[in-house]
């Protein structure tokens, strides 16, 4: 309850700064990067997790290129349960297996971008629409990544979140037959890597130096992107470069 109490306490001073500060003229890192009004409203927010959006879907569809099947001869994969069989071809997901996208050849990324493949029919009748899609058609397998780009501070809060909201869709989708898996992802405003951006890579197979690669690339393009806003935080209208 105490602890509470200071966090309410701590929440309604930084508000209170927030409103204060435009007037002041002193806008905090956090605020000008993370908690901005105009900053939202213009859709600067926006731009910056489209940019680093499109670097995951891009570094996920590389990786989806690069994946070697199994044969299609029967292999034993460990489960919680015992061992058990499974054809190659139809992996489900929660098995132990050296990789989600192992074991099938037909996966199609799809991204929440303008110039991306659209969305499989089972993920665009809802409401919900999840920055990638993961999507095997001949084995009902779907792996949604929803990237968020918060403030370092509240990366944790970001990753409970996400995985809450999509929690319900996660199940829906289990009662219409498929294998389905939410995996939240965050990188920071100013270049702060989560560790389920290094989890996601990991179980798409993607390791060694191309891991190091496409983290620094993630980094990079948000603190890149996090200068510019930082750049023009007194400017009500920008014109993105």
């Amino acid at each position: 309850m105490i602890i509470d109490e200071i966090r309410n306490k701590e929440d309604s001073t930084r508000v209170q700064k927030a409103v204060q500060q435009p007037q002041q003229g002193r806008q905090t890192t956090e605020h000008v990067l993370s908690s901005c009004k105009v900053a939202l409203s213009q859709g600067r927010y926006t731009w910056r997790h489209n940019r680093v959006l499109q670097e995951l879907a891009s570094v996920i569809s590389t990786a989806k290129g690069e994946i070697h099947p199994s044969s299609t001869s029967s292999t034993v994969f460990t489960t919680e349960g015992g061992l058990k069989k499974w054809h190659t071809g139809s992996i489900p997901i929660n098995t132990h297996r050296k990789g989600l996208l192992d074991g099938c050849d037909d996966w199609v990324v799809s991204a929440d971008l303008p110039e991306w493949e659209r969305h499989p029919d089972v993920i665009r009748k809802i409401a919900l629409r999840p920055d990638i899609v993961i999507h095997s058609a001949s084995t009902q397998q779907i792996i949604m990544v929803e990237l968020t780009v918060p403030y370092e501070s509240r990366m944790e809060e970001a990753h409970a979140f996400k995985e809450g909201k999509y929690l319900d869709l996660t199940k829906e989708l289990k009662k219409d037959g498929y294998e389905a898996k939410i995996m939240p992802v965050e990188i920071g405003t100013r270049g702060f890597v989560g560790s389920s951006a290094y989890g996601l890579l990991s179980k798409l197979s993607i390791g060694g130096n191309k891991r190091t690669k496409a983290l620094r690339l993630l980094a990079e393009t948000a603190e890149n992107s996090s200068r510019w806003i930082w750049s023009r935080r007194n400017e009500r209208l920008l014109h993105k470069e």
